[in-house]
């Protein structure tokens, strides 16, 4: 009995021990941190200095107020910091402000807890209830959007700005500054795009001390509070005009480019300073490591064009016409361009004042009575012309209205061009139509041509009056017109083609092969350069805009007047949709040709029925559509020329 008795007193002593022993280990896990020993109430009170008040009213006291009260104790480092912050300085801010909800001192939650004021989820609406426009703009930044559309992990206020320690962006110790955003804030997300930074041009300039060079917010002005792009292409668009404004040397030669002007309007397939140098480890053509470096050319420029040659990767992207150390044969090509521009304009353009003068006093001294020659009329343009001349109007028309918006892309009216056409790529699929119509016509005339003198015999069709080519007599017309021009002399009787005929045909026979090879090469630039060099893709870039330029203007403006716009013709020449002309004025503006059929006799051969009404009205309706096009294109081109700032 005493056994059991002795026994059971034992089990009863452990069991009080166990029993304390574990009492005393739920205290210390309840009020330390796991693995740390507990601390009794005086042992905890050692731990703070001698002054710190662990008791409630060291927080509660009277004369408490935040943020200088108990929590001061115990957050030195916070306080410290937003003492230092410009929040501190000013006294823009308090601890509560924060922390709390309106006060609420039960709603001061850890971080890391979904509903404290400075959870990164709820951070921003915090600081908007004093920054709310930074707040409304943050939505429309990069982080925001990305936010907004449930993403967590991306960059919030203090981020970027820090928490306790923020001072104003412009201040060298900011995480915002220029020297120490990259390295202080990008890095924490972006750390590929960093080191791509600090080893390319920008980043190296930076740290050497260059105050101009740019650093990542100088880029990326999306990723605070600035309107987002849609995607990296519309981010990589956008940034062709913030390259320029440091690079100005290189912009107008990148915007001489197919590149340059269809990006200006909006192109999204051609490519930017982005696709070519790289995000952000740009570097110097000279260095071995950079994209544009003549070892990586074929690999950089294979991003967007298939079948890539060295040759092609030849092609100057910036090429700078005038500038003969580049290239000696893309200066001398550019100058002749636009000399030939120049003297064909400039003889034109006197010609044809002196011309609108004459005619005009002509016009109204000259009287001419209706005779019955009025009723009569002649053939004076077969079918095939005809048929030719109207493939000539629409192609050459879709011609202009398609390839001049990329010339004029910084106008008003070539943006509007661009966009009434359906953007770039609807616009290059319609010239492209429109150049194999121009193929097409010019295949058909040499048919006609080599039919006429080879197979029919009819060699007068390469020689003599009724001949395309230039003789003599043109240059006598030219001396007698200008005679005329100058009351000096009778008004020149011409045959049947005159000298500016004869100058209208020539410039398209030279224009369609020189604008229609140039095309084909822009066209099919990779199959050309396994044939030619790389530099004849720049030649073909200027010959065919300044030829086509030249083109485009000398139709409209000088082909008009001596067709439509004389007194005499004003306001519509349909002679060349109806192929016929009263008999009165092929005596008046024919009178060579009249007096060789009279007397060879073959006049009456000639004769034909008045065109008609419906001829009229489709031949007016036609005339005009294309006649209104023409000018309206015209007027712009020699506004945009006049006022353009050289």
């Amino acid at each position: 009995m005493r056994t059991y008795l002795k026994s059971a007193v034992i089990v009863c002593f452990a069991a009080a021990l166990t029993a304390f022993y574990f009492y005393q280990t739920a205290e210390s896990r309840a009020q330390n941190k796991p693995g740390e020993p507990y601390l009794s109430a005086n042992q905890q009170k050692d731990q703070f200095p001698s002054n710190v008040n662990l008791n409630c009213q060291g927080c509660h006291g009277a004369g408490k107020t935040l943020p200088n009260l108990g929590g001061e104790q115990f957050h030195k480092d916070a306080h410290g910091a937003f003492d230092q912050s410009i929040h501190g300085r000013i006294g823009a801010a308090s601890c509560k402000a924060c922390h709390t909800v309106n006060g609420d001192m039960s709603t001061v939650l850890p971080a890391e807890d979904p509903k404290s004021t400075v959870n990164r989820a709820n951070l921003p609406q915090t600081c908007g209830t004093c920054h709310q426009n930074a707040l409304n703009s943050f939505h429309l930044s990069i982080h925001g959007s990305r936010r907004d559309q449930g993403n967590t992990k991306v960059a919030t206020c203090a981020d970027c700005h820090g928490s306790h320690s923020i001072v104003a962006v412009k201040d060298i110790n900011s995480t915002l500054s220029r020297a120490n955003t990259a390295t202080t804030v990008c890095i924490k997300c972006h750390s590929k795009e960093v080191s791509d930074y600090e080893s390319s041009s920008h980043g190296m300039a930076l740290m050497a001390g260059n105050a101009k060079a740019p650093n990542c917010t100088d880029c990326h002005t999306a990723v605070s509070h600035l309107q987002a792009p849609l995607s990296l292409r519309d981010f990589n668009m956008s940034m062709v005009a913030k390259c320029s404004q440091c690079h100005a040397s290189q912009a107008p030669s990148y915007r001489d480019t197919f590149h340059g002007q269809s990006s200006a309007l909006g192109y999204r397939l051609a490519a930017t300073c982005a696709d070519c140098h790289t995000q952000h480890n740009n570097l110097p053509p000279s260095d071995p490591r950079s994209s544009v470096n003549p070892a990586h050319l074929v690999q950089t420029c294979s991003k967007c064009h298939t079948d890539v040659s060295a040759n092609f990767a030849a092609y100057n992207p910036h090429p700078q016409p005038n500038n003969p150390e580049k290239s000696l044969l893309v200066y001398y090509v550019s100058h002749f361009m636009e000399w030939l521009l120049i003297v064909v304009f400039s003889f034109f353009g006197i010609h044809t004042v002196l011309w609108l003068q004459r005619s005009l006093a002509a016009y109204f001294s000259e009287k001419h009575e209706t005779s019955a020659d009025d009723e009569q009329y002649v053939v004076r343009f077969a079918p095939i012309h005809r048929f030719t001349h109207v493939l000539i109007v629409v192609s050459f028309i879709l011609l202009a209205a398609t390839g001049l918006p990329l010339m004029f892309y910084y106008t008003d009216w070539g943006r509007a061009f661009e966009q009434w056409g359906g953007g770039v790529a609807v616009m290059r699929y319609v010239h492209r139509i429109c150049a194999v119509i121009t193929f097409g016509y010019a295949g058909i005339h040499l048919y006609y041509v080599v039919r006429k003198a080879v197979f029919e015999r009819k060699f007068s069709i390469l020689y003599g009056p009724e001949s395309m080519m230039i003789r003599k007599q043109d240059f006598i017309d030219v001396f007698n017109m200008f005679r005329w021009f100058f009351y000096l002399g009778p008004r020149p009787k011409l045959d049947r083609w005159t000298y500016w005929e004869k100058f209208d045909y020539f410039a398209v026979f030279w224009g369609i092969p020189v604008i229609g090879l140039s095309g084909l090469m822009l066209w099919f630039p990779t199959f050309f350069s396994y044939l030619l060099p790389g530099v004849v893709l720049n030649l073909a870039m200027i010959i065919h805009g300044e030829e086509a330029l030249l083109a485009t203007a000398f139709i409209f403006a000088f082909h008009f007047f001596h067709n439509h716009l004389r007194p005499e013709n004003f306001p519509m020449d349909t002679v060349i949709f109806t192929g016929k002309m009263t008999l009165a004025r092929f005596k008046d503006e024919r009178a060579s040709e009249y007096e060789r059929m009279v007397d060879e006799g073959t006049l009456e051969t000639i004769f034909t029925d008045p065109p008609s009404r419906r001829a009229r009205l489709i031949s007016k309706t036609f005339g005009f559509a294309a006649y209104i096009a023409g000018l309206i294109m015209v007027i712009a081109i020699f506004v945009t020329l006049l006022t353009m700032k050289h």
